[in-house]
């Protein structure tokens, strides 16, 4: 058995950027993961404000530039040039991931390169298996996803109802600099087209309980058959659940508890219009390191997280049904199309700059009124 002062699931950037930041202050941290070096199904869209959660250059991958972002509804596409490229990275996540790995094993990590087993709690320390150690600690960080064994073993599982199914493909050998962002009224939700260095991400999700894996493989598929960049070349099929809590779960979610703390993902600190999760992950596992060095921990952490990310969340998911409603999508695409402060507002929720906080205000200084209406009241 080998002794450490924290044990973290899952070396993703709320994984990775937990550790680091704990050893640094001079924790012993083991860092669980055995799938890296590995391309993870999503987009790959990475915020500014998540870029500069990180110190900005921190990841040394290059991002693939972004020029503009095309919005597609009911045949409908506008597209919106971008006032720099620094709006939005686009990262290979096999490559993102590996720096914060990196950065973390540098501080001092422990990086076990396996799959979390059984977890046991005996007396103040947790024992976690990995098939050929057993680790303990006194904190459990679970950083491991949707689906992750922490969050089973310490709080809940997700119900079907709380997540949404994403399903898409990797087409290598395409090079585009913009982004395609589409709605789709059945099964309501959005598709995505994003290039990644060295190959596109493409991909379609909608809630759970509205659709299947297949469904939205159907949907990809066919906006792949229309998209000429990506005509006659191979698809690698990937999919995955992605949390999208309405604003009650959000309010019964319980991110931290007696030596234990869950991290992005698993803790449903996802956003549920856009799906982005990167911001929420990374600002997790700086909350959590943070926490981790106060007195009373998990009280710390949970109120960080209710505080500073709950907030935006159920914000997000007030807004949620008007949004993807197909009378909204038309009116914002024709907007989008006449209106250069529309146009503003869009890149800048893309680009996670406009907070849903602040979306009422901007609405209504555009002076778009039935879109103000449409989103805000449904």
């Amino acid at each position: 058995m080998r002794a450490f002062d924290v044990v973290i699931a899952g070396a993703g950037p709320a994984g990775c950027v937990a550790a680091r930041d704990l050893a640094r202050s001079g924790a012993r941290v083991a860092l669980i993961d055995g799938s890296h070096p590995r391309e993870k199904a999503c987009g790959g869209g990475v915020t500014s404000r998540a870029l500069r959660l990180i110190g900005g250059n921190a990841v040394v991958t290059a991002a693939q530039p972004i020029d503009a972002i095309t919005f597609e509804a009911a045949g409908c596409r506008v597209q919106v040039c971008l006032p720099d490229t620094g709006v939005l990275g686009v990262y290979s996540r096999a490559a993102f991931d590996a720096d914060l790995l990196r950065q973390a094993t540098d501080a001092g990590v422990v990086h076990v390169p396996a799959r979390v087993g059984a977890i046991a709690r005996h007396g103040a320390a947790w024992d976690v298996s990995t098939g050929s150690a057993i680790l303990s600690a006194p904190w459990l960080l679970g950083a491991d996803g949707p689906a992750g064994v922490v969050r089973k073993q310490v709080f809940r599982p997700f119900a079907r109802r709380q997540l949404s199914i994403a399903a898409g493909s990797f087409v290598d050998g395409v090079s585009v600099r913009d982004i395609v962002i589409g709605f789709t009224d059945e099964p309501s939700g959005y598709l995505w087209s994003f290039p990644r260095p060295g190959h596109l991400a493409v991909g379609s999700c909608a809630q759970a309980t509205e659709t299947t894996t297949a469904e939205m493989h159907r949907v990809t598929d066919q906006w792949l058959d229309r998209y000429a960049p990506a005509a006659n070349r191979p698809r690698l099929r990937y999919a995955w659940p992605i949390p999208s809590l309405e604003a009650r779960d959000v309010d019964a979610e319980r991110p931290a508890g007696d030596g234990w703390m869950l991290l992005g993902d698993a803790a449903g600190l996802v956003d549920p219009i856009t799906r982005e999760g990167i911001f929420f992950a990374l600002r997790s596992g700086i909350l959590a390191a943070e926490a981790l060095q106060r007195t009373s921990p998990a009280r710390h952490y949970e109120d960080s997280v209710r505080d500073e990310l709950h907030g935006e969340l159920r914000r997000a998911a007030r807004l949620k049904a008007g949004f993807f409603r197909p009378r909204f999508t038309r009116l914002m695409i024709d907007a989008l199309a006449r209106s250069a402060a529309i146009q503003d507002v869009m890149v800048d929720l893309v680009a996670g700059r406009q907070t849903y906080a602040g979306l009422r205000r901007r609405l209504l200084g555009t002076l778009e009124f039935d879109l103000m209406v449409r989103v805000l009241f449904g």
